[in-house]
């Protein structure tokens, strides 16, 4: 994406995709760090999130499976 950036300043070209980056919004939220791969990556963290809950819940199921058969 960085070339991609780089050739359209050069070019003094808009990216069809990304636009350079000079939209209002983008240059806000890039005065504050805040990037577009950043906000995808707030965006996935719901379902990581529903996961790490589903791997522990089956961890805790096979935990009680196998406690309650041994004794």
């Amino acid at each position: 994406m960085a070339k991609t950036t780089e050739c359209c300043r050069e070019q003094q070209t808009e990216c069809p995709v990304t636009g350079c980056g000079q939209d209002f919004l983008t240059r806000t939220l890039n005065r504050v760090h805040v990037t577009r791969s950043l906000l995808v990556t707030l965006a996935l963290v719901p379902f990581a999130w529903g996961g790490v809950l589903w791997f522990r819940d089956a961890v805790q199921w096979v935990w009680d499976s196998v406690s309650a058969w041994q004794g």
